[in-house]
C-alpha cells in the first residue's frame, strides 16, 4: 500500500501515549492498537478464573485460547474466545494493581506476539493509511522495523495527576519498576527511537513534532 506507515509508540504509564495514538488515529486515519489492553485483558480474564502468574503457564500449555480482533470505527480491539472487554474491566483498580505482574510472564507475551505483529497486515487489509502499535515492547521487540519509533516520558508526579484526573489509581513508579526491570521485553527506548518529553508540551504540540518527523520519511 503506497505511503503506508507504521509507528511504533512506547512509554510508561501516564505518559501521553494513548492521548497521542488517539489523534494520530483520528486525523490520519490510522488503525490504533493498543497492546496495553491485550495485558489487560488477559490479566482481567486470568484473575477472575482464580489463576495466580505462577500458575499461568500451566493454564497456557493446557488450553487452546482463541484471540481475534474486532474494529471500531479506528481501532482494533481484542477478544479473547469470542470474550470481549469494557473499559470498565481493563482499567479497574484490581487490573492496574496486577497487569505488570501478568504481563512479565515470558509465556503470555510470546502468545501474543503473533497476534500483536499481524495487526500490521490487518490495518493494509482493512484499508487503514497506517497501523499504530502502542505499548512497552513494540519499537524494540514486536516492531523493530516501524517506519516512526517515538518513546514518551514525563516526570512521575506529571504523571500521577495525569491518572488521577482521569480517575485512575494506578502505582506509576512500581509499575514503572516492575515493568523496566523484567527479563523478558522491559521497557526500554528503542534505538533510533523519537523521544519526547510530554510533560513540556501540549497534546497537540506532541501530535506536531510526530507529523514532523513522519513527513521527513516521505
Amino acid at each position: 500500500m503506497k505511503n503506508f506507515r507504521s509507528l511504533a509508540i512506547d512509554g510508561g504509564a501516564g505518559t501521553g501515549k494513548s492521548t497521542l495514538s488517539n489523534l494520530l488515529s483520528e486525523r490520519n486515519n490510522y488503525l490504533y492498537v493498543e497492546t496495553g489492553s491485550h495485558y489487560r485483558a488477559f490479566s482481567w480474564m486470568l484473575m477472575e478464573s482464580e489463576i495466580e502468574p505462577e500458575k499461568v503457564n500451566e493454564f497456557i500449555e493446557s488450553n487452546s485460547v482463541s484471540i481475534l480482533s474486532k474494529i471500531i470505527k479506528n481501532k482494533s480491539l481484542i477478544t479473547i474466545d469470542q470474550k470481549s472487554f469494557s473499559k470498565e474491566k481493563l482499567r479497574s483498580p484490581k487490573v492496574n494493581q496486577n497487569v505488570s505482574r501478568y504481563a512479565a510472564i515470558p509465556a503470555l507475551r510470546k502468545l501474543l506476539f503473533d497476534y500483536q505483529y499481524s495487526q500490521v497486515e490487518l490495518a493494509k487489509e482493512s484499508g487503514f493509511n497506517g497501523v499504530i502499535l502502542e505499548g512497552r515492547d513494540i519499537g524494540t521487540k514486536i516492531l523493530p522495523e516501524a517506519d516512526l519509533k517515538i518513546f514518551l516520558w514525563a516526570d512521575a508526579q506529571i504523571r500521577v495527576r495525569r491518572r488521577s484526573s482521569d480517575g485512575e489509581t494506578d502505582s506509576i513508579i512500581s509499575r514503572d519498576q516492575m515493568d523496566m526491570n523484567r527479563i523478558e521485553a522491559p521497557l526500554v527506548c528503542a534505538e533510533g527511537a523519537i523521544k519526547i518529553d510530554t510533560g513540556q508540551f501540549s497534546p497537540d504540540e506532541v501530535y506536531e513534532q510526530v507529523m514532523r518527523a513522519l513527513e521527513l520519511l516521505r
